[in-house]
């Protein structure tokens, strides 16, 4: 009786470690950009009556261009200024959706920084929201199933984006080795496609455009998909 009263003490402790350094991890957390849509469309198209949690990765290459880039964007303390012509960067997230009927309750990380995300699903249209303590957005999507292997979609989305950029001093001296976390608003779509292999293995890309309403941006990603029960 005692062992069985310890080993559920101890269960719930490592629990609440968990949900803690979770919780601090959002707190935390560095950039966080778009999560793919097409990942949690076909995440739904993958559950079956033995399994209803779905693990993804999306790998993710993103360009900024704008033409105004040599605009001052100073930080609070006046220090330096950023711009985002140069800015290209690779985004690796593990997504992981659990589905209860066409409810999907979900989140991962993208690089170091933990996200969560909430959503809906059906065969033909979905909604998906993710986000961290000072960045997420929200996706809706459209598609159809020209083949029961084969899916193609659209998607529109908004989001307040946490990103890093490289940056100058007026001074000469940046001081900032990693670069420094700025912030923007983008809105924007793309269309991708998702095919179901022999292996239980779900392939497939995502090409997604938006505009940057802060940088005055516009950017453009392309997204490799992989998921698996």
């Amino acid at each position: 009786m005692n062992k069985l009263f310890i080993l559920k003490c101890m269960k719930i402790n490592l629990l609440k470690l968990f949900l803690w350094a979770f919780a601090l991890l959002l707190l935390v957390g560095c950039s966080m950009r778009p999560l793919s849509a097409s990942a949690f469309m076909e995440a739904y198209q993958s559950v079956n009556d033995s399994s209803k949690t779905v693990v993804g990765v999306s790998i993710t290459g993103m360009r900024g261009v704008t033409s105004n880039s040599e605009e001052p964007k100073m930080d609070s303390i006046g220090n330096h200024v950023y711009g985002v012509k140069d800015e290209g960067v690779i985004d690796i997230s593990v997504p992981v959706y659990h589905f209860i009927d066409h409810f999907a309750i979900g989140g991962g990380f993208q690089y170091f920084t933990p996200f969560v995300s909430l959503g809906v699903a059906f065969d033909h249209f979905g909604v998906m929201g993710w986000g961290t303590v000072a960045a997420g957005g929200i996706s809706v999507m459209e598609q159809i199933s020209p083949t029961e292997e084969l899916h193609l979609g659209l998607f529109q989305f908004a989001s307040r984006t946490s990103s890093y950029a490289g940056c100058k001093a007026v001074d000469g001296n940046c001081g900032e080795a990693f670069g420094v976390a700025i912030y923007y608003f983008e809105f924007g779509g793309g269309s991708y496609f998702m095919y179901k292999t022999g292996f239980k293995w779900h392939l497939g890309a995502e090409f997604r455009y938006s505009y940057d309403i802060d940088y005055k941006a516009n950017r453009f990603a392309f997204t490799l998909n992989l998921l698996g029960l």
